[in-house]
C-alpha cells in the first residue's frame, strides 16, 4: 500500500486593526479606481482617457466574466481568446442604453451626404463619420444603431458600444464629439443590483483568483461544491463569533474538517481575508489584499492545487470574511 504524505499551508490574511478604506488622494486617478492589468493594453492601445474616461469601478465579475467599467464603457475579459485580439472586448452600452430610452432602431433610407451602413441599416452623420473612422469604427463603438437627432442642444447618435455627441458650440474642435458617459451610468445601476449581494461575492473573487492564476500560465481552479460548503461554514462562524483565525476558538482548524467531511487531500491550504469595503468593491479587494502579500499569492499560484472552495459572510457590523480552501487530491 502507498502512503501519502500530508501537507498543509496555513496562510493568515494581515489587515488594518482599523479596517478602514484606504485614502485614494496619491491614485493616479482622479475617481480613485486604476485600470486593471487585464485591461491596461487595450485601454492605452485605443485611446485611454479621451476615448474610454476614467475607471469608475474595480474589476468585477458578471455573469461569470471579469469585466470593469469606465466612464464610457465597460470592458470585458473573454480569457478563452487569449493571444488574440479578442481577448478584450466592449460591452454593448449604447444598444443597452438605447433600448431602455425607447429609442427607434428601425432601419432608414439611405441619405445624401451621410455614410450608410447597411449591417444595420442607418446612416453615420457627417458629424460623426471622422471620428467614428479614426477612434477604432466597429471594432471599438460597433455599427450605428439609431439616426442622428437633436436632443438638448447636442446632435446625438447612438451606436451599438456608444452614444455619440456633438457639441455645435465646439465645432471646429478636437472635443467637438464626445463619448456619452454609459459607463459611468450603467455601473451606478448596476452597484444597485442584486448581482452584488453576498451570495454573489464570493463567485466574484473565484473568478479574480482564476484570472491571477491564468495570467500566470497556470490551469484554472476547478470548483469544489463540497469544499465551498466548508468554506462557508468557516465565514459564518468568524462572522458569527467576531474572531479573524485559522483556529476556532476550540482550536479546529480547516484540516480537522476536511477529515470530518471525508475529503481527499494530500496538499490543502486555507487563506482567509476580511474588508468593510463597499459592496461593490469589497470582493475586488480580498483580491488585490491576498495576490499583493507574497506568501498568499505563493499559496494562489501554487500549480500543485487543482480544486478550490471560496465563500463570504458579513457579519452584523459590516465586516466581511472571506475564506477560500485550496486541495491537491
Amino acid at each position: 500500500m502507498t502512503l501519502h504524505r500530508r501537507w498543509f499551508v496555513l496562510i493568515l490574511a494581515v489587515v488594518s486593526a482599523t479596517l478602514l478604506v484606504p485614502a485614494t488622494a496619491s491614485a493616479v486617478s482622479p475617481t480613485g479606481y486604476e485600470v486593471a492589468p487585464v485591461f491596461q493594453r487595450f485601454y492605452a492601445s485605443y485611446g485611454g482617457v479621451p476615448t474610454f474616461g476614467y475607471a469608475v469601478s474595480p474589476p468585477v465579475v458578471e455573469q461569470g466574466r471579469l469585466v470593469q467599467y469606465f466612464e464610457r464603457q465597460r470592458f470585458e475579459y473573454h480569457p478563452e481568446y487569449t493571444g488574440t485580439e479578442y481577448e478584450v472586448l466592449l460591452g454593448l452600452l449604447g444598444r443597452e442604453i438605447a433600448e431602455q430610452e425607447g429609442r427607434s432602431f428601425s432601419p432608414a433610407a439611405p441619405l445624401a451626404g451621410y455614410r450608410y451602413v447597411p449591417e444595420t441599416g442607418h446612416n453615420i452623420a457627417p458629424q460623426f463619420l471622422g471620428y467614428w473612422e479614426s477612434r477604432g469604427g466597429v471594432r471599438i463603438f460597433g455599427y450605428p444603431i439609431t439616426e442622428a437627432f437633436w436632443e438638448n442642444g447636442l446632435l446625438i447618435q447612438y451606436f451599438e458600444r456608444a452614444r455619440f455627441e456633438y457639441h455645435p458650440e465646439l465645432a471646429g474642435r478636437s472635443d467637438a464629439v464626445l463619448l456619452g458617459l454609459l459607463g459611468q451610468v450603467v455601473w451606478q445601476q448596476r452597484a444597485r443590483d442584486a448581482q452584488y449581494a453576498d451570495v454573489s461575492l464570493a463567485q466574484q473573487l473565484a473568478a479574480l483568483l482564476n484570472q491571477a492564476r491564468q495570467e500566470a500560465g497556470l490551469a484554472p481552479l476547478q470548483y469544489d461544491a463540497t469544499l465551498s460548503q466548508i468554506a462557508q461554514l468557516r465565514s459564518d462562524d468568524m462572522a458569527k463569533r467576531n474572531y479573524f483565525s485559522h483556529t476556532s476558538p476550540e482550536g479546529t482548524t480547516v484540516f480537522d474538517m476536511l477529515g470530518q467531511w471525508g475529503v481527499p487531500w494530500s496538499y490543502a491550504g486555507e487563506t482567509i481575508q476580511r474588508n468593510n469595503y463597499p459592496l461593490e468593491e469589497t470582493a475586488a479587494e480580498a483580491a488585490r489584499s491576498l495576490l499583493a502579500s507574497p506568501a498568499h499569492r505563493a499559496v494562489i499560484l501554487d500549480a500543485r492545487f487543482t480544486r478550490f472552495g471560496v465563500a463570504e459572510k458579513v457579519s452584523a457590523d459590516g465586516i466581511h470574511y472571506y475564506t477560500v480552501i485550496f486541495v491537491q487530491a
